[in-house]
């Protein structure tokens, strides 16, 4: 059987239901049967020819072979008792429970209004089984009961308060449906008092908290000054270190700076790098003017001491250091 619940349609009053292929569920069920003693009515169709009238309006095969298989016996029952048969045959074993279910829910935070209306519907499904219907009595008792319990405390409070009229005057209302309409309306009312009171609480505590300033994640942009400096002193304007050589690669083409690693670029910036790196080039200048004294002499005690034309000093080892190019910018440099 498809998963999809059949459609009930029916064109006219003097025409029958027609039952769609797809799951029978008892409420198609009670509009098929509905539709067909409208259809009794209207077409004055005695007793012993209703299912017959009504055999051929299922477009579901299965349904369709069921009632062509046994059509003598069914043709031969009273239309109650032939919707008896077809839905315990095609009906779950287990579809009371579904509506069962329904009837003994909680409201929670289901409005009033919507939750009567579904419980009273499942009650009506399920009428024709005694140990789940409820009359309307027990069923207004029973909601009153799994009624959410704010509004349990505001029924209570409207119902023996002097603005009722008359002490019980809610419990004294006897209709069901004007009993569900005037919880309906406590209900209301003390949601929408629970949600003032929620909103405006939110607006004081929001009041209540002092701004707090979000940390930056990353620099800002720079200022005119900045970047003539930058541009000045041969920097760049992506991770703004100075005097860098001319193929260098920057990782922050494509990102943002982070805020931490921003340098504040001023004048005094660039004098206090330049400084810098001097000192470290004259210290790298005066490393190798050692390192090479000490090599030309080594060279030189060798020619002095050997007379063959074979031991040579070579200046270009000599100063090999100094001929070095220098680090102008190191990469743990401070900016």
């Amino acid at each position: 059987m498809p998963n999809a619940p059949a459609s009930v349609s029916q064109a006219s009053p003097g025409h029958p239901p027609i039952m769609s292929v797809g799951r029978i569920t008892m409420e198609n069920i009670a509009e098929f049967t509905s539709g067909a003693k409208q259809y009794f009515i209207y077409k004055a169709v005695v007793a012993d020819a209703h299912v017959s009238h009504v055999s051929f309006c299922f477009d579901d095969p299965h349904v369709a072979a069921w009632i062509d298989a046994n059509n003598a016996v069914l043709t031969a029952l009273t239309f109650d008792a032939f919707i008896l048969r077809l839905r315990g045959k095609f009906l779950s074993a287990s579809w009371f429970l579904e509506y069962g279910k329904c009837i003994a829910s909680a409201q929670h935070d289901t409005p009033f209004a919507d939750w009567s209306a579904a419980k009273r519907q499942a009650n009506q499904v399920v009428a024709s089984v005694p140990n789940l219907f409820m009359d309307d009595a027990r069923l207004r008792l029973f909601m009153r009961i799994l009624m959410h319990d704010d509004l349990l405390a505001e029924y209570n409070t409207k119902n023996t308060s002097a603005e009722a009229g008359q002490s019980g005057s809610l419990d004294n209302i006897v209709n069901l449906d004007d009993w569900c309409t005037a919880v309906g309306h406590i209900d209301d009312g003390w949601r929408t008092r629970k949600d003032r009171e929620h909103k405006s609480y939110l607006r004081q505590l929001k009041s209540s908290q002092p701004f707090q300033k979000q940390a930056r994640s990353y620099a800002l942009p720079l200022t005119v000054d900045e970047r003539n400096l930058l541009v000045a002193n041969k920097g760049c304007t992506a991770c703004r270190k100075v005097f860098l050589p001319t193929d260098h690669k920057c990782a922050y083409k494509e990102k943002p700076l982070p805020f931490g690693l921003v340098p504040t670029i001023t004048q005094a910036h660039v004098d206090k790098i330049w400084d810098d790196l001097n000192l470290r080039c004259n210290r790298k200048a005066a490393d190798s003017n050692i390192a090479a004294i000490s090599l030309f002499s080594q060279n030189t005690t060798a020619v002095l001491g050997d007379d063959s034309d074979d031991s040579k000093g070579d200046k270009s080892d000599a100063f090999k250091l100094m001929d070095e190019d220098t680090d102008m910018y190191p990469e743990d440099s401070d900016f």
